[in-house]
């Protein structure tokens, strides 16, 4: 698939935006201005938070409308509409707690609404899960936690889809090792070789003391036989004819990539730079793109260094604010 082609897509996705908010901007849940009415996330509500985060310049992965879609029916997630914004609730174990973009407008107005909200709910504390907000803007009453493993990871587009420079020295010969030693070829993922994802999942979480947590395989199963045209893109490396990798991605804003997945089998040397480096060339090639979010490490010390050795440009931070008594 070209740029022509992705750029239709793009256009296709739009407009059924366009008809969605049409269809749906006179439901009383997105016309209520005071207060909120939190309902259950579903599909209806996907194209309004593609919509806004568009609007706002969102690079976290927290507000991807396509990882909402892909966690659906696993997350306890709520939403709700006030003054042309949106706040997700989300049962976290035992506890409730709050997100919204931080570039929202009246951003502080909202937080008090919520607390108000919160309160009149029972809630004996607000915790508000706070993302990119420098948290010494909060007004006082409030403690603050960083949740360094769920900072996500944004990298320049430029840097991994040409891994130019002495910092990616070892990834490039890792890649031309990888090229030297398999008969080797990269393709789009589509249905025709979803199975072959599925193969590479499948073996990588045999091959994993623990494998896969029965959520993430849900959510991966999920992304992988999705076809509606949401902004998602994927692709599988093959090693000697042999299904060794893949990734999938999806394109929230113009200028960003959300890598969503990524899983290569460790008996070929080199599988992972090579499918990130692969994918990041081949998303590239669809609609040129300025950031490449590759989302949280989750505490796993491997997997932060990995991460860091790509070279972040920055990383997007989150804290959870806890309302003091």
């Amino acid at each position: 698939m070209g740029r022509v082609a992705n750029a239709c897509l793009y256009f296709l996705f739009s407009v059924s935006i366009g008809r969605t908010l049409e269809k749906y901007r006179s439901d009383p849940v997105f016309q209520k201005e005071d207060g909120f009415l939190f309902h259950p996330l579903t599909e209806t509500d996907l194209p309004i938070v593609w919509e806004r985060q568009n609007a706002l310049h969102v690079l976290s992965s927290e507000f991807d409308a396509y990882r909402l879609w892909v966690w659906l029916p696993l997350d306890r997630t709520e939403i709700a509409y006030w003054k042309n914004q949106f706040a997700l609730r989300c049962q976290v174990g035992s506890e409730v707690w709050y997100v919204a973009p931080g570039e929202t407008e009246d951003f502080f107005v909202l937080i008090r609404e919520l607390m108000e909200y919160e309160r009149k709910q029972g809630g004996t504390r607000f915790r508000f899960f706070n993302v990119e907000r420098d948290p010494a803007e909060f007004p006082l009453g409030f403690t603050a936690s960083p949740r360094r493993d769920l900072f996500d990871y944004l990298y320049r587009a430029e840097d991994l889809v040409t891994l130019k420079g002495r910092d990616y020295a070892a990834k490039r010969n890792q890649i031309s090792q990888f090229k030297r030693k398999y008969d080797w070829r990269f393709e789009p993922l589509t249905s025709a070789n979803a199975d072959s994802a599925l193969q590479v999942l499948n073996a990588w979480d045999a091959s994993h003391e623990g494998g896969l947590v029965d959520y993430e395989r849900i959510a991966i199963e999920r992304m992988l036989w999705f076809s509606q045209p949401m902004g998602q893109s994927g692709g599988v490396l093959f090693a000697d004819g042999v299904p060794a990798a893949f990734a999938i991605g999806s394109h929230p804003r113009r200028e960003l990539l959300d890598v969503l997945a990524e899983k290569a089998l460790p008996q070929y040397t080199g599988a992972y730079p090579m499918i990130m480096h692969s994918y990041a060339q081949y998303a590239f090639s669809l609609a040129p793109f300025d950031f490449i979010n590759r989302e949280e490490d989750m505490g796993l010390l491997n997997l932060r260094e990995a991460k860091l050795q790509l070279k972040p440009d920055r990383l997007i931070e989150k804290t959870l604010m806890v309302a003091n008594l």
